[in-house]
């Protein structure tokens, strides 16, 4: 059969064919669309709750996914056409609908644990699986500069949060171990074991995310000094400043590489996109290459290093 006639190849012509007649509407249509299509379903969810029908409610929150990507979609000329002043505020909705839908999937699930706890712990578990392996890959790249000091701020406290998830559906299981004789002396001690490492794992990854502020404050501070020092030096002195340039760029880049909110590189919140990392890297490898006589990538560069040390100002623990 030929590749065109294969119904994969007739649907994804058909897909092709309804966006390029959808993207030649006006932008104001398709926001309209997208609008449609993506605020009944959160709606629902609240009604859905009020009414108490967690079950429903649940479902609903699951089909929030597809129907946020198609109006993610349809909302993305009309948004691009906006100021960039009122883009910076619209960027992180997104992440900010992925929180709430995460909240009200767990309170979903809390209210249907006392009908079936074995099915509630299942779906906890699945939050956290989904926030681990994919929920942490939503973060907006645009706007890196502005948006750090929330995304550093709320990455780590969503994290323990879907740890607790796990660890309630695992709380949740525990009791069905109490019919078997052999388990009955250990499960007591299992709870208490359990919940300690919750509390324990809770404070580590809080205090990582604080530790990373105070090194990203030190590093980034370290590095305006040694690039002023580099332009204000006489010319015999630029050599030997140029490699603490390089020395303090390495450590700042080396923890702008980190994840907030885990030490797994397939997994949790970047600090800065790569994108934005290598720019960053460009403008002062050269600053460095130009001995500072390059104005205007050393501006570019100290401008960027102060929103960093501003992100962190106020959240730094100088005595870890």
């Amino acid at each position: 059969m030929p590749e065109a006639e294969r119904p994969w190849g007739l649907l994804g012509k058909r897909v092709a064919s309804l966006k390029k007649r959808v993207r030649g509407r006006s932008s104001h249509w398709q926001a309209a669309a997208g609008v449609l299509i993506g605020l009944p379903l959160p709606v629902l969810i609240l009604v859905m709750i009020a009414i108490e029908w967690p079950l429903g409610g649940m479902i609903s929150t699951l089909l929030c996914g597809p129907t946020t990507v198609v109006a993610g979609w349809l909302l993305r000329p009309w948004f691009e056409e906006l100021p960039r002043k009122k883009q910076r505020r619209i960027v992180a909705a997104p992440i900010v609908g992925y929180i709430g839908m995460v909240v009200l999937f767990a309170v979903c699930v809390m209210l249907i644990s006392p009908q079936s706890r074995a099915l509630a712990a299942m779906l906890l578990f699945s939050a956290w699986i989904f926030h681990s392996l994919t929920g942490t890959q939503l973060e907006p790249s645009r706007f890196p500069y502005e948006h750090l000091r929330w995304r550093l701020g709320r990455a780590a406290p969503m994290r323990v949060f879907t740890m607790w998830c796990a660890l309630v559906g695992l709380f949740w299981l525990l009791p069905y171990a109490r019919g078997q004789k052999e388990y009955k002396a250990a499960l007591f001690g299992a709870t208490i074991t359990l919940g300690l490492a919750g509390v324990a794992a809770s404070v580590r990854v809080l205090a990582r995310a604080r530790r990373l502020r105070t090194d990203l404050d030190r590093h980034a501070a370290e590095l305006i000094t040694a690039l002023q020092e580099l332009r204000e030096l006489p010319d015999a002195d630029r050599t030997k400043q140029q490699f603490v340039v390089q020395r303090a760029w390495k450590a700042l880049h080396q923890t702008l590489k980190n994840r907030v909110d885990t030490g797994v590189s397939v997994s949790g919140v970047f600090v800065l996109p790569s994108a934005t990392l290598l720019e960053l890297e460009r403008l002062v490898l050269a600053v460095q290459g130009s001995s500072g006589t390059d104005a205007r990538a050393y501006r570019g560069v100290t401008a960027r290093l102060r929103m960093i040390c501003m992100a962190c100002s106020g959240r730094t623990d100088t005595l870890t």
